[in-house]
């Protein structure tokens, strides 16, 4: 008997060394954290990893915008659902792209992601994004600068209505057409001129227009 204990006792920690540890912090809280081990622990221990938070999000949203690379690379890796939309219909490469973290886009892309980018552009335009690094990275990925919303604007005229110098030098800068009229025959320029934007009427005459 005194040998069968130690026997069994060994027997009960081995069975219990192939368990999945628990997690031992909520698996929101773990995303907020960027504990990478807790998120980890979450997985092996199955936890709906695409299930949307209390904020309308899944846990690879939570990472992309707040541009944990390494925690991206560990979900696509457990197979997430790459194209899972977030309380607002958008996926988690729609936030990567309009929030200029190309790198994770770029995975996101590479774990089979899809991106309307010209529908993005425009989106961009009306939310009066300024980072550089987004615009560029649509326009990479085919985005078309001269489609129109549905007032008949193009990005570059969405910019300027907004009075948004800097989104409007970027989408001049990616080539966009500075000779473009709205809906009713305005020009681009005109626009500026008329509500007094200077320094954009300034930008669109260094790039041709007239």
């Amino acid at each position: 008997m005194k040998t069968i204990l130690p026997l069994l006792l060994a027997l009960l920690l081995l069975a219990g060394c192939g368990s999945p540890e628990k997690p031992t912090v909520t698996l929101y809280l773990a995303m907020q954290r960027g504990d990478i081990e807790q998120i980890e622990r979450h997985i092996r221990w199955g936890t709906d990893m695409n299930r949307l938070n209390r904020d309308g999000y899944t846990p690879l949203h939570v990472a992309v915008m707040n541009g944990r690379t390494a925690i991206v690379r560990l979900l696509l890796k457990n197979g997430v659902e790459v194209d899972r939309l977030d309380k607002d219909g958008h996926t988690p490469l729609w936030h990567a792209v309009l929030g200029g973290r190309t790198i994770i886009a770029d995975m996101l892309l590479k774990g089979g992601a899809r991106m309307d980018a010209t529908a993005w552009l425009l989106d961009a335009a009306h939310r009066g994004v300024r980072k550089r690094e987004a615009i560029e990275y649509l326009v990479r990925h085919g985005a078309d600068l001269e489609q129109r919303d549905g007032k008949g604007d193009t990005p570059l005229l969405i910019a300027i209505r907004q009075g948004n110098h800097k989104l409007a030098k970027h989408l001049v800068n990616a080539g966009a057409d500075v000779t473009a009229k709205d809906a009713s025959g305005k020009t681009a320029l005109q626009i500026a001129n008329s509500m007094g934007l200077r320094d954009i009427a300034l930008l669109l005459k260094r790039n041709g227009a007239t």
